[in-house]
C-alpha cells in the first residue's frame, strides 16, 4: 500500500470568508502538483466548506476553525475538509425544491468526485473526496508549501 503524500494543508477562520480561502487554495495546490483541471474540485471543497460552516461547529463558535487537507495517493488527489463537529452526521439529499438556495453540496460532491466519503475523528468529522491523477503533469514540483495558516 503506498503512503499518501502531503500537497498542502490549511487552517481557516470558521467564517464565511473561508469559502473563498479554500477556493483559492485548492486551485493553487493543484496547479503546483500539475493538475491543469481544477475547477470541479475547486467547486466541491467550496461545497464542503459551506457544509462546514452551516452544520458543524465549526461555523458556530466565535473562534471555530476548520482545515483544508490535499494528498497525493498515486492514482488519486484526496480533498479532506475537517471541521470540528455537530450532532448531525453528513447526508446527500437526493430531492431538493427547485427553488431552494440549498441542498446540493454533497449532492454535486457524489456527482463530481472519483469517490469521497466521512467519518468521525477526535476533532469532529472529516468530509473528503478524490479526484482523478491521470491528467497531472508528472513532471510539475509538488506544491511550494506544506502548511498554510490564514
Amino acid at each position: 500500500m503506498r503512503t499518501a503524500r502531503l500537497l498542502g494543508r490549511a487552517e481557516l477562520p470558521g467564517r464565511v470568508a473561508s469559502v473563498g480561502l479554500a477556493r483559492v487554495f485548492v486551485r493553487e495546490v493543484l496547479r503546483a502538483g500539475g493538475c491543469p483541471e481544477t475547477d470541479d474540485a475547486v467547486l466541491m471543497v467550496s461545497e464542503l466548506v459551506t457544509n462546514a460552516l452551516q452544520h458543524s461547529r465549526s461555523g458556530h463558535r466565535p473562534d471555530g476553525r476548520l482545515v483544508v487537507v490535499l494528498t497525493d495517493h498515486g492514482d488519486a488527489v484526496q480533498v479532506d475538509v475537517m471541521d470540528e463537529g455537530s450532532i448531525e452526521r453528513p447526508r446527500v439529499r437526493r430531492e431538493v425544491d427547485d427553488g431552494a438556495e440549498g441542498g446540493r453540496g454533497l449532492w454535486l460532491v457524489c456527482e463530481l468526485a472519483a469517490s469521497w466519503g466521512w467519518r468521525k475523528d477526535e476533532d469532529g468529522h472529516v468530509v473528503w473526496f478524490q479526484i482523478p491523477a491521470e491528467a497531472r503533469d508528472t513532471s510539475a514540483h509538488p506544491a511550494p508549501w506544506l502548511s498554510t495558516a490564514h
